[in-house]
């Protein structure tokens, strides 16, 4: 059996891993970046496709491949790529499995907001009452609808050791003290200490579940009475109807159901 893994997670690469442990399917791995390929390949993956693929490109490679199943486990916020998955999918019938981080429990003071420009108007209510600086850890691609409303002299970004990264934050007017580039995830100790060095007096992250570091960000914040501006997942409505796991053992259970029958 041929099986699609749309990977870039830490979610993907576990389910590589524990697909080639347990199976001898051959496995197609599509990721964005030479980091996500080399951790799939690593995982055990036998193709690796480091591109950003359209619905028409995607639907290419389904029929190419001869893929029979395609796994979706990219990153809860990249819309885009979930509907080109399930578009082109249901283009070339190709059976259609979305992998969804759980969503955890939280603690703390958490101030939940539908888009990165409403997080950028609470930080700015936030600092208009007090000194400090907000603390951007979402990445590269949410920073300018939170710049649009705080401006670029009280926020300190987190973002990928990238030139691209790097190089679009100096575009956004951000000066090089301002910017932190690490790859994450990161301790609860090593935030802590990130927000104490650098006065936040407000978090901006998003619900990016525990494999993105999600409850290290909160916990940190909260050991230190620190807000967190947090943006939900965004809805997608495509996925109504689509088979949808949570946990990477129940997904492989069918998998394996579906090679018996």
């Amino acid at each position: 059996m041929n099986i699609l893994i749309m990977a870039g997670t830490h979610d993907a690469v576990e389910i590589i891993k524990k697909l080639k442990e347990s199976t001898d399917h051959r496995i197609i791995a599509t990721t964005t970046t030479d980091y996500g390929g080399r951790l799939a390949k690593a995982a055990g993956a036998d193709k690796i496709m480091t591109e950003a693929l359209n619905k028409a490109s995607l639907a290419k490679v389904l029929e190419i491949e001869n893929v029979d199943i395609i796994i979706d486990a990219t990153h809860p916020f990249a819309v885009k790529a979930t509907e080109n998955a399930i578009k082109a999918s249901e283009e070339n019938l190709t059976y259609y499995i979305r992998f969804e981080r759980p969503t955890p429990k939280l603690d703390g003071d958490i101030l939940r907001v539908e888009s990165f420009k409403e997080a950028g108007r609470a930080a700015a209510k936030i600092l208009e009452e007090r000194d400090g600086n907000i603390l951007h850890l979402a990445g590269v691609s949410t920073l300018k609808d939170v710049i649009d409303q705080v401006g670029t002299e009280n926020i300190v970004v987190r973002v990928l050791p990238h030139p691209r990264s790097i190089e679009a934050c100096y575009r956004m007017g951000i000066p090089a003290e301002q910017i932190i580039a690490m790859q994450g995830t990161f301790s609860r100790a090593l935030n802590r200490e990130i927000m104490k060095e650098y006065n936040a007096i407000a978090v901006i992250t998003k619900e990016s579940g525990e494999t993105g570091g999600l409850i290290e960000k909160v916990k940190a914040a909260e050991d230190l009475g620190v807000p967190v501006i947090l943006v939900d997942r965004p809805f997608i409505e495509k996925l109504e109807g689509k088979l949808v796991f949570d946990d990477i053992d129940e997904l492989l259970a069918f998998i394996g159901r579906m090679v018996k029958l």
